[in-house]
């Protein structure tokens, strides 16, 4: 049984994202597999890697070892208790679920579960991102047209005033279209 989320095309979408110049801080929130956290480490990030899955933490770790790459796996929520980044990367949960639909397996509900919208995991990030961003910092987030899309705009206008959301990657599937924004606050102190 796998015990955290494996790649998929949401994390390859990602992927370009995850290769930065060396010595860049990068926060990889919710690793799951570990993909984007062990690429910009191979690129020559210094990363750190959270998830609430103590299983996938764990093979990250292992497998950051072995490569002796730079990773820092935390056991968090979302970013708690850490400090700023260069880039912060994340594919939270989207998949909208209701209470009955929710996976038995709970890490596998955790990396999937994205409440009855898909919003629930997304919106709380985008709330917290801003303390997490060092000055001139990008995130970089994935969302799906499965979720909530007044719900998705909404999250897009209520980006503080000044910064700015743009679609950088796109993938069309069958009945779903992924994406990924690149999310920056305004120039100045932050």
């Amino acid at each position: 049984m796998i015990s955290f989320y494996p790649p998929r095309e949401d994390s390859r979408l990602l992927l370009p994202f995850a290769r930065v110049p060396s010595g860049v801080r990068l926060l990889d929130v919710g690793t799951g597999s570990g993909l984007l956290a062990l690429e910009a480490a191979r690129s020559g990030a210094r990363v750190v890697a959270t998830d609430r899955n103590p299983f996938a933490l764990a093979r990250l770790r292992r497998l950051a070892a072995a490569e002796r790459l730079d990773v820092q796996p935390v056991r968090t929520d979302l970013a708690r208790g850490l400090g700023r980044f260069d880039r912060v990367l994340a594919n939270p949960p989207y998949l909208p679920t209701r209470p009955e639909e929710r996976d038995p397996d709970r890490w596998h509900n955790l990396a999937l579960d994205g409440g009855p919208d898909g919003l629930a995991t997304t919106a709380r990030l985008i709330a917290e991102l801003p303390q997490h961003l060092a000055p001139g910092g990008r995130g970089f987030l994935l969302v799906s047209s499965l979720q909530d899309p007044e719900g998705l705009a909404r999250l897009r206008a209520d980006w503080p005033r000044g910064g700015a959301v743009r679609t950088v990657a796109e993938r069309r599937l069958e009945g779903e279209v992924l994406a990924v924004w690149e999310l920056a606050l305004a120039p100045g102190p932050v």
